[in-house]
């Protein structure tokens, strides 16, 4: 399945996972679900757990913290 992916980093690409996994994706992308939030049209956010379908298009936000 296709997924649409934007980030400040990459840009906006596509990329092909094999499941509907939000960790596959994460995996695939080599990120740490601890430091993004995925983020989908009208604002719904995907946690680890949640699926994703073909076409999805999923604004990709990392998190910094510091002191």
């Amino acid at each position: 399945m296709e997924i649409k992916l934007n980030n400040i980093n990459f840009g906006e690409k596509t990329i092909r996972v094999e499941s509907d996994s939000i960790k596959e994706l994460l995996e695939k992308l080599a990120l740490n679900d601890d430091s993004v939030i995925l983020v989908g049209k009208e604002g719904k956010i995907y946690t680890r757990d949640q699926k994703i379908k073909e076409g999805d298009e999923i604004k990709v936000i990392e998190v910094f913290s510091g002191g």
